[in-house]
């Protein structure tokens, strides 16, 4: 079996059985596990410490743990948010600071509306502009938890339910999150091709 073989063939088990084989000593299915959720947890993590070294290490100690309880991994009933909600309490700080701009997050959304038929217009643009180092420095940007339910939604293919449990907020709040984000980020494009457009007149 070549390796593109062995990627869809790992690619197809799914976290149950992976949890279940983990249960049952199979530490091939703990490196997979790893492997699977390794660097999207540290990215996850990265937005609540911005100590790289430190997200690294804390998500590694995840996995260590979860190895030395996994006769306990019964109980889990969806791993992928039973991951990324132990990274999230174990990576995040709550200080007066950041309360207050959660606050002020969450007021922001409630006067957010959605703009669902958008979506795959402002995917396409993002595409076609090939800006990432601008999108990166849009979501560096934007409210913390819009940038966390964007991230998961589109870069680690989390369905809203998931993304809800994992934030602890729920389903609406997450498509408003994401809303938000998707009107940023298609200002900003819009904004970029004016530029464009006006540079290429002078």
């Amino acid at each position: 079996m070549n390796n593109k073989s062995k990627k869809i063939f790992s690619d197809a088990i799914s976290d149950d059985y992976l949890l279940q084989q983990i249960r049952n000593d199979d530490y091939k299915s703990m490196e997979l596990f790893f492997k699977r959720y390794y660097e999207k947890l540290c990215r996850f993590g990265l937005s609540y410490e911005t100590n790289s070294c430190l997200v690294e290490e804390k998500v590694a100690d995840i996995f260590i743990e979860l190895w030395k309880n996994r006769k306990s991994l019964d109980k889990v009933n969806n791993p992928k948010s039973y991951i990324y909600v132990i990274a999230k309490n174990r990576l995040r700080k709550v200080d007066k600071f950041e309360y207050f701009h959660q606050t002020l997050d969450e007021h922001q959304i409630g006067r957010t509306v959605s703009f669902p038929s958008r979506e795959d217009e402002i995917i396409d643009d993002e595409k076609k502009e090939s800006s990432s180092k601008l999108i990166r420095a849009i979501l560096n940007d934007i409210p913390k938890k819009s940038r966390q339910a964007f991230e998961l939604s589109r870069i680690d293919g989390l369905k809203y339910k998931e993304i809800a449990e994992i934030l602890n907020i729920s389903p609406k709040t997450v498509e408003n999150h994401i809303a938000l984000t998707m009107r940023l980020i298609s200002e900003a494009l819009s904004l970029l091709k004016i530029k464009k457009i006006l540079n290429e007149h002078n």
